[in-house]
Parts: structure tokens; sequence; C-alpha cells
């Protein structure tokens, strides 16, 4: 049995081209030497609508390839030598001038997976084996070519966007998860097991996000034994929630880390380390 037993890890999405060293190291420079902080790197930015992208750049759509900023190269290959950093596959451009989610549909995701993941693993010099989908959105078509490339999902998808219908491991899944929220818990404590491919929920540390909720999930994936990953952005950690009375992002993430360091039953790893384990897979 499992329970009191934890996995923890942190997920950071849209570290670019645009990303500086000292950003990351402002960030994590501290925590990352406590546990491995699991950045999900965009090969190929293209200058559209994120937030990550500086203002002055935005909407501009020129591709920017992460190997022209060697200073972030160098200190990501630093990081992950050190066990600091993982690095995961965060889309390919990122951003589409037609709006739609990259990895939501479309009939090019096969190569810009096997492209981009190679580019990161030749360029930073480590394996990759977790996709991130660009803003948490993907769709059957995304969810095949991560499988094809023996890739794993950083979020959970659910029918609606993309697992199939006709699988018994699918309704399974969808049965197990009914049941844990029937009984009024919270989050997915678990590593979802496709058969293809496997899942990790993201709980998510954002300016819109409730510190007393994360909290809540926490302790009850302590109390049944599971997985926590929280997920969130370097670019915002600094931002005001926008609740009242609520931390900004950062302190609510060191509140997690808090947390994590403190009680001897939690491990802290990376998230393909996490995914990888065969401990809390259902």
């Amino acid at each position: 049995m499992n329970e009191g037993r934890v996995h923890f890890c942190v997920r950071d999405d849209d570290t670019s081209f645009f990303t500086s060293p000292d950003e990351l190291e402002r960030a994590y420079g501290e925590v990352s030497h406590w546990g491995p902080i699991s950045l999900a790197v965009i090969p190929f930015c293209r200058a559209g609508t994120c937030k990550g992208v500086p203002e002055r750049f935005r909407g501009r759509w020129s591709v920017h390839p992460l190997h022209e900023n060697q200073p972030l190269v160098c200190y990501l290959r630093e990081g992950i030598s050190a066990g600091r950093f993982e690095a995961m596959l965060h889309g390919y451009y990122h951003d589409e001038q037609h709006g739609r989610a990259e990895f939501a549909g479309g009939n090019d995701l096969v190569r810009r997976v096997a492209n981009g993941r190679k580019y990161l693993e030749d360029l930073l010099g480590t394996p990759i084996r977790v996709f991130v989908p660009p803003r948490n959105a993907i769709g059957n078509q995304g969810l095949r070519a991560i499988a094809l490339a023996g890739l794993h999902l950083g979020g959970t998808a659910g029918f609606r966007a993309g697992w199939p219908f006709l699988s018994k491991t699918s309704w399974r899944l969808w049965l197990r998860l009914r049941r844990w929220r029937k009984r009024g818990e919270l989050g997915i404590p678990w590593i979802l097991d496709l058969g293809d491919h496997r899942e990790i929920q993201g709980n998510a540390v954002t300016p819109s996000s409730h510190l007393q909720r994360n909290e809540a999930v926490f302790a009850s994936t302590l109390a049944a034994g599971g997985i926590f990953c929280a997920a969130t952005h370097y670019w915002e950690l600094g931002n005001p929630s926008v609740h009242a009375g609520e931390p900004t992002v950062g302190e609510h993430l060191r509140r997690l880390i808090d947390h994590a360091v403190s009680d001897p039953r939690i491990i802290w790893r990376s998230v393909g380390d996490t995914i990888s384990d065969n401990t809390f897979v259902i």
C-alpha cells in the first residue's frame, strides 16, 4: 500500500529563446537545489500572443530557435547536468497565427514532435520523455503524435481531448476517476496509463488559482498516496492573485514547495521520473 507517500514535482512552462538565465535563476535558483524543476521548453518559439514573449515582439509571428540564445543553452545544459532541471518538449512553435492551439489538431504534428524532440535532445544533451501541449490543449492527432514518438503527456486529456471512445482502457480510467470524484476527492493523484502513453495532471499555480484548493488537493493526495505536480510559469511568479487576500503566484508555489520539503513522506522528483515510475500508475 502507498498511503501517506507522495511523489512531488514542479512543472514550469514556456522556457524559450526569449528566456534569460537570470529569470530562471531568480525563479528557481534556490529551490532547484532542493529538487529538480521540469522545464517545458519551446524549440522554435513563434512570437505570437504568449505572455512569455516580450511585449515588443508579440504579434510579429517571427520564429526564434532556442540555439540562438547561447547563454540560455549553456545555463540549461549545466543545470540539467547538475540535476537541477529537466527538459520537456513544449510544442514546436507554441503559437499559431490562426489562433488555434498548436496541438489541438493538424496534419503536421508527428513531424513537429519528432523534430522538436531531436532538436532539444541534440542541443541540450539530454533525453526528452514528456510532452507538454501549448496552452494545455491537445486533440486526438496530438496524442497520436506523442505516442508515436514514445513520449508521455504532461497534462490529462480525457475524452474531450482525444481519448479513444472505443478503448476499454479509456473507459476503465474514466470510471476510476468518476468514483474518486463522487467521493468528494480532488485532483488526480495517479499516473494514468493509456497503453500507448501515460498522463500526469498538472495542478495549476497561476493568478487565477486558489491556494486553499491546491493545499486541499495536496492533503487528499497525501492521505491516499499518489503524485502532486505543481504547474506554473516562471514569468508570472511575481504576479498577484486575482483573488483578494491570496498570495502572489510565487508565494503560492513556495507554500506548496515548503509542504513538500518539510514532510519526510514526500519525495521530490522530476516529471519524467515520476511519470516513468510504476508506483502510482493506474
